[in-house]
């Protein structure tokens, strides 16, 4: 998901500079660009036109767009959650992809077994953690929701990419 880290970390910066280009971000056009992303990250994850990896980077970055642009009404521009959110996502998403996704080769058949049972066992499915990502979106009151689901939908990508490369 280098894309969701890169756009990550360039929200957190020009959130940090208080750049000109965030009233772009802002406006209702980015938003239903953003939501067109979605759709579309949405749509070739479910009709398996690209790796899962792909789609999943797409919907987070997409859900970055649409989470920035839609919560900049509700809440001051310089709010705190706008810088520490993306850098908090940048770092997650940055530490599962090199300890985890990048060495998921290399685990010991214990470890793999873990996995799978852990991926067969919890109970939430991508879908249902899509479902919670665009349901928190909606839900500003609540402005940890967001960062929870983004949270889970990372840890759930992690282990479908892990076996996905075990698997080849």
């Amino acid at each position: 998901m280098i894309g969701f880290i890169l756009c990550s970390l360039s929200l957190a910066a020009l959130v940090h500079s208080q750049n000109e280009f965030l009233r772009l971000l802002a406006t209702p056009m980015a938003l239903g660009i953003g939501l067109t992303m979605m759709t579309a990250s949405l749509l070739v994850g479910y009709l398996k036109k690209a790796s899962t990896v792909a789609w999943h980077d797409g919907f987070a970055t997409s859900c970055l767009l649409v989470w920035y642009g839609y919560w900049t009404s509700k809440f001051n521009d310089n709010a705190p959650m706008f810088f520490f959110f993306p850098l908090y996502y940048a770092l997650l998403t940055s530490i599962v992809t090199l300890t985890l996704i990048n060495k998921s080769e290399h685990f010991d058949h214990e470890s793999i077994v873990q996995l799978r049972y852990l991926e067969k066992s919890t109970r939430f499915h991508i879908g249902v953690l899509v479902g919670l990502v665009l349901i928190s979106l909606l839900i500003t009151r609540h402005y940890t929701l967001y960062p929870i689901a983004m949270t889970l939908f990372i840890v759930r990508h992690t282990m479908i990419a892990c076996l996905e490369i075990i698997d080849r």
